[in-house]
């Protein structure tokens, strides 16, 4: 269950009458519901030592407000998923390796778990903290919210401050320090800022400011505000060599900023429409029903096809493609205040070239990718946006599952694919749907695979079953 949600407040009261000052009850509410320690219990608080608090902000402070990727090459839907998808890919890996990856994920479980703040207290409810762009996931017990960055930076910011103040009225001397430390918690040289923001190895960063290949934050405010794209590419590459990482950006280079008023517009109400009827809905719904939405205002009937190239050039994206660096890269979209909106297609990705590569225009595999990167324009771009599609990119869950979706729904509306197979007569057997598949990558330009997902799911709207057979047919859909 993922719920949308406004506000974060952090109770702390004073703990009964006596002259203990620094223990304190405390309580998490979200949109004024009690959530932890005990979810709907109002009356319910954690009693603690409010300097155990104040030093676990303090020293994970960076981490909490900057890091947005996952500390090994897994791309958990929600934080507490993270341990179970490191044990399924330890399973074939060798010990050594294990043992190291299980020290970051270790290290990440500490700094982004709040309950760890307080080690010694027996079966505590997880409470999870994990930036995402412009939001912030939070997750206990089972349940996830998102919330305004800028409200839980906040409110963790109110509470530290508040901690500090009881801290020095009880006794300024003892704890000068750790309100001190507190208080230059945004203190960072430039290549530590950009190691945190881009999630890259600090080595790494300071190689990329030297070579100019990124401009480094200036301040802790600017990498915390995450507007700049190029550092955005680097932080969806990182898990990339650093050669790969620096081509990258050079291409992102490629796009300089222009006007594209058409796509401000289409992208502001795409999002107004998601927002307002589709926000609790999985990620893979937003999409279709984003497709569905671009394609009536555009004109698009949904029984014939999108032409994405022209599409995108009228909307003044602009697209490139040459060959690059790694085949598993497919892919880059940018807009923001420096670049763009722009999208690079790589003629060398597997995609693109499990067909004759002629014409970049005709290519199933290219049009699908280009599909797939107006999504990140219209549906991610309100915050600045650098989406790379590669093996191992950083790119949360959610918003891949989305554009995924969104690619195959606009090239292809299921209601088409359904019509098709209605037209066939409703056939189950391997040669006729086989039949059907062909005649849908076609007609619509799309992959075989995109083409056979869409069938399955044309099928299922009206009621029948085909993915044994579409198993034999496009077992990689």
């Amino acid at each position: 269950m993922v719920t949308t949600a406004s506000s974060l407040d952090f109770a702390l009261h004073p703990f009964g009458d006596g002259g203990l000052q620094t223990t304190c009850k405390f309580a998490i509410a979200i949109d004024g519901e009690t959530v932890w320690p005990v979810r709907g219990e109002a009356d319910v608080a954690l009693e603690i030592q409010i300097d155990d608090l104040l030093a676990y902000l303090t020293e994970f402070w960076k981490p909490l407000m900057l890091r947005q990727v996952y500390p090994i090459a897994v791309a958990p839907s929600r934080p507490s998923d993270l341990r179970r998808d490191a044990e399924l890919r330890w399973a074939d890996m060798p010990p050594s390796t294990v043992e190291k990856e299980e020290e970051l994920v270790s290290a990440f479980e500490e700094a982004h778990d709040l309950a760890s703040a307080f080690g010694g207290v027996f079966g505590l409810p997880h409470f999870w903290m994990m930036r995402s762009n412009d939001q912030m996931t939070l997750e206990s017990s089972g349940i996830v919210w998102r919330l305004p960055f800028p409200a839980v930076r906040t409110g963790l910011s109110a509470l530290g401050n508040k901690i500090g103040k009881i801290l020095e009225k009880a006794d300024a001397a003892r704890w000068d320090a750790a309100v001190d430390a507190w208080r230059n918690r945004d203190m960072s040289d430039s290549a530590g800022l950009l190691a945190w923001s881009a999630g890259i190895e600090r080595t790494l960063a300071q190689a990329l400011i030297a070579d100019g290949s990124l401009r480094p934050p200036s301040d802790f405010d600017d990498a915390a505000d995450d507007n700049d794209e190029l550092r955005i590419a680097a932080r969806m590459a990182g898990a990339l060599p650093p050669e790969q990482i620096r081509e990258i950006l050079c291409l992102a280079r490629q796009f300089r900023s222009h006007d594209a008023e058409k796509l401000e517009n289409l992208a502001r109400n795409c999002r107004s429409h998601i927002a307002e009827n589709f926000a609790r809905k999985p990620p893979f719904a937003q999409g279709e029903a984003a497709a569905l939405f671009v394609r009536e205002r555009l004109g698009i009937p949904n029984d014939a096809a999108a032409d994405i190239f022209a599409i995108a050039a009228d909307l003044a994206i602009i697209v490139r493609s040459k060959a690059a660096r790694p085949p598993t890269f497919d892919g880059l979209a940018i807009w923001g205040n420096q670049f763009g909106p722009g999208v690079f297609l790589n003629e060398d990705s597997q995609r693109v070239t499990e067909r004759a590569m002629g014409e970049i225009r005709l290519n199933p595999g290219a049009r699908v990718t280009l599909a797939h990167e107006l999504c990140h324009l219209l549906v991610d771009g309100e915050h600045a946006l650098s989406a790379v599609e590669i093996l191992k990119a950083r790119m949360p869950a959610g918003v891949e599952a989305r554009a995924r979706s969104f690619a195959g729904e606009f090239l292809l509306p299921t209601e088409a694919a359904a019509r098709a197979w209605q037209r066939a007569q409703r056939p189950t057997n391997l040669e006729a749907v086989r039949n059907i598949v062909r005649e849908l990558s076609e007609s619509f330009g799309v992959t075989w695979s995109v083409a056979a997902w869409k069938l399955q799911h044309g099928a299922e709207a009206s009621g029948g079953d085909i993915e044994s057979t579409l198993d034999v047919v496009a077992p990689y859909r």
